[in-house]
């Protein structure tokens, strides 16, 4: 074996657990930081009080950052991926619902600034906000492009394998920007949403119903906002073991959120 291919294959061991750290400091923040965020995100969504202008700058500048990091990340994954045989077909779906959160986040910002976003109030949205939603949606089409279209030369051009060869420090600096999208994204979003739902205590039964369907909705929510690294390990897992510790890993971001759940 070349030197070479040694520290290659020490990387990939290093990188699965690329998802569960993501994971773990997602977690960490909805149990500090979070909470924060949410009733600033909540305030600025049911228009109580007009001081949530320090979140507003914070949603735009994670805004700009993903569109920075997000295509760059996918060019390294797509070549991690493409080592485990995945064409990383799969992110569609996700697609869809990242376009969703990306317009929720985006109403929640301009609330921040003291818009008032109610039924049929088109007319009153101000210019920059009737500007910014066809940006948006044109910055979800570039996501969408990112994740089914690759450049099929890639995998054969030495130059586009040794610009994306990991370990590298340009991809960890994306991944900070991707973690810290992930955190202020769900908190102001579906967190901020639902944040006074009840949870069913009382009653076994609807506690345990709860807990499923508050899983599944925070899946919907959450994963679309780690789309890369939920593709690469679905790329990577092969085995039961992979599916477990995948699903544990999961786990470490879900069960802190609960709390904030009456």
């Amino acid at each position: 074996m070349k030197p070479s291919d040694l520290v290659e294959n020490q990387s990939d061991r290093t990188y699965q657990w690329e998802g569960l750290v993501f994971n773990l400091l997602c977690g960490v923040y909805f149990l500090t930081l979070g909470p924060v965020v949410t009733n600033a995100a909540y305030s600025a969504i049911h228009a109580e009080a007009w001081n949530s202008v320090w979140l507003g700058f914070i949603i735009i500048a994670i805004i700009l950052l993903e569109i920075y990091a997000f295509p760059k990340k996918m060019r390294y994954v797509r070549h991690a991926a493409r080592a485990h045989g995945d064409d990383l077909g799969t992110g569609f779906w996700m697609w869809m619902f990242h376009a969703v959160i990306s317009i929720i986040l985006l109403f929640t910002m301009a609330g921040c600034f003291g818009v008032t976003i109610t039924e049929g109030s088109e007319a009153d949205l101000p210019w920059w906000l009737m500007v910014a939603i066809p940006v948006t949606v044109i910055k979800e089409l570039g996501f969408m492009m990112c994740l089914l279209v690759g450049k099929d030369d890639e995998e054969d051009n030495a130059e586009e394998r040794e610009k994306y060869k990991r370990p590298n420090r340009k991809e960890w600096v994306l991944d900070l920007i991707l973690i810290f999208y992930a955190c202020i994204g769900y908190s102001a979003t579906w967190a901020a949403l639902t944040k006074n739902m009840a949870m069913e205590r009382d009653n076994t039964v609807m506690f345990v119903v709860n807990i499923f369907v508050s899983f599944l909705l925070f899946l919907i929510f959450y994963i679309p906002l780690r789309i890369p690294y939920w593709l690469e390990e679905i790329a990577r897992m092969k085995t039961k073991r992979d599916f477990l510790l995948l699903f544990g890993s999961i786990l470490i971001a879900y069960l802190p959120t609960i709390w904030s759940l009456r």
